[in-house]
């Protein structure tokens, strides 16, 4: 990695993090919208299940790259303990909101 291009390591993670979560909120929508899997009794909820497994990788994706962009960024000593806090925090914030967009999924397609 040349020195120009270190500067905008953490901007390629943190667009990822971003690219990540919009992805994961498209998934879990499309799981709403095949069922309801905590009633069971609203469309297929075998197959929502399946498409909130795939939610997994970019919940985890959209996390980790953005707590690596923090701890890039910051010139602290302790940037290591930044950047696993803020991947902790999105973790708990996107595995929420993904849960919204599963209710909001539900809410528009029943």
């Amino acid at each position: 990695m040349t020195f120009g291009s270190q500067k905008y390591f953490p901007l390629g993670l943190g667009l990822l993090s971003i690219m990540g979560a919009a992805f994961l909120f498209f998934i879990m929508f499309k799981a709403g919208c095949a069922g309801d899997s905590k009633g069971g009794s609203l469309g297929n909820p075998v197959r929502a299940l399946q498409l909130e497994s795939y939610g997994l990788l970019p919940l985890l994706l959209s996390a980790a790259s953005g707590g690596a962009a923090i701890g890039f960024m910051s010139k602290s000593v302790h940037r290591v303990a930044h950047g696993l806090g803020v991947a902790l925090l999105m973790l708990f914030c996107l595995w929420l909101a993904a849960m919204q967009f599963e209710m909001r999924g539900i809410q528009s397609c029943f």
